[in-house]
């Protein structure tokens, strides 16, 4: 019993904005009247956001409950350990693709099962800080772009049938790599200009797979093969643009971007979640811009209260997204705060993963 409210027996999760507490967790988005978002679901609420919450003319929120909080624990490390199964099965369904020719329709059903249980268990934030390995890059990547794709999926509120294909199409999107020469795809330097036309072709490869299976749905197969393609044309393999690009293809494509920039890879080294919008944003030719738009404003605001490094080597925490720049936020150093978008030669290099990480950060600064 906190302040007379049983928050582990309220029977719903509203609470007044009168009634709130240092350490409730808002269990989902709070917005202004004007529609940006104030405070993303899952933020630990401080005496400063409550507050803020009062001089707005919002009554109630939704508070997670103790009973709610602990549960998500638990699915949380159940959902990393899913993780890793998945990341296991993945590989060997790649290579039966490699060696066999073939996609297993059972292997990828219980994959993407798989990759719904984790989407539904980890928040955006906890699949952005997912230490990765370089030397599985191709499983992981295949994975985070399952999850992020089924995430959209419920943004954009399609039918369950639909997300779930869409989650498929995702996970299987560069399944036809497995029909290049490995040595081609994990190479570090660049490719001719042959090697490269053949990487092209991975998602032509991919579609006769799903094709060959006789056990994929139109739309599934159609996410794969136009994942690459580009919404003001220029794209392959079969050049569309606009919404003759199938909706599968043009989230897939997103995505996918986003998780390559944001992934250490053999020829390329990462960039921040907030560096990657920032990219995004400024590409007018690739993307949908309504669904690219719905993506960039998702990101940055999952991550308020997450702690970055700035390219000047400190360490900062993210207390307020610019809606009309949400890759440059008003961060907080220590007692201070400082707006990215005011200073041309600042910006976030890095998301801080892990408190291990953030200490060592520290440690370093102050010696220096």
């Amino acid at each position: 019993m906190k302040g007379g409210i049983n928050i582990s027996a309220a029977k719903n999760s509203t609470f007044k904005i009168i009634d709130l507490e240092t350490g409730m967790i808002t269990d989902e988005e709070v917005r202004s009247e004007f529609g940006g978002v104030l405070i993303p679901p899952g933020t630990r609420l401080n005496r400063k956001l409550i507050d803020q919450l009062k001089e707005t003319d919002i009554t109630e929120i939704q508070i997670k409950t103790a009973a709610a909080i602990e549960a998500e624990k638990g699915k949380k490390i159940v959902a990393r350990e899913k993780y890793e199964q998945n990341l296991e099965d993945f590989s060997e369904a790649y290579k039966k693709a490699y060696y066999m020719k073939k996609v297993d329709f059972r292997t990828v059903r219980s994959l993407t099962e798989e990759a719904v249980e984790i989407s539904e268990y980890l928040g955006l934030e906890d699949i952005l800080k997912i230490t990765r390995d370089i030397d599985r890059y191709t499983y992981s990547h295949s994975l985070h772009v399952g999850i992020l794709a089924n995430k959209f999926g419920n943004w954009l509120h399609l039918k369950e049938n639909r997300i779930y294909n869409l989650t498929t199409a995702a996970l299987l999107h560069d399944i036809g790599k497995s029909r290049i020469k490995k040595e081609i795809i994990t190479r570090p330097d660049s490719l001719t200009d042959e090697e490269y036309e053949e990487v092209k072709k991975h998602s032509e490869y991919g579609y006769r797979l799903l094709k060959k299976s006789g056990r994929f749905s139109k739309s599934i197969m159609a996410g794969v093969l136009t994942h690459h393609e580009c919404y003001h044309g220029g794209g392959y393999p079969l050049g569309l643009s606009g919404e003759d690009i199938p909706l599968f293809g043009r989230i897939i494509a997103i995505c996918d971007t986003f998780d390559a920039l944001t992934t250490d890879r053999p020829y390329q080294n990462s960039v921040s979640p907030f560096t990657a919008v920032k990219i995004m944003e400024k590409d007018f030719d690739s993307f949908d811009h309504s669904l690219k738009m719905l993506f960039v404003e998702k990101i940055p605001y999952s991550l308020i209260g997450d702690r970055v490094i700035l390219s000047n080597g400190k360490l900062a925490k993210v207390v307020f997204i610019n809606p009309v720049h949400p890759e440059a936020p008003i961060v907080k150093i220590g007692d201070d705060y400082l707006d990215l978008n005011s200073q041309s030669e600042l910006y976030i290099e890095k998301l801080v993963k892990n408190m291990e990480q953030a200490e060592k950060i520290k440690e370093e600064i102050e010696q220096n």
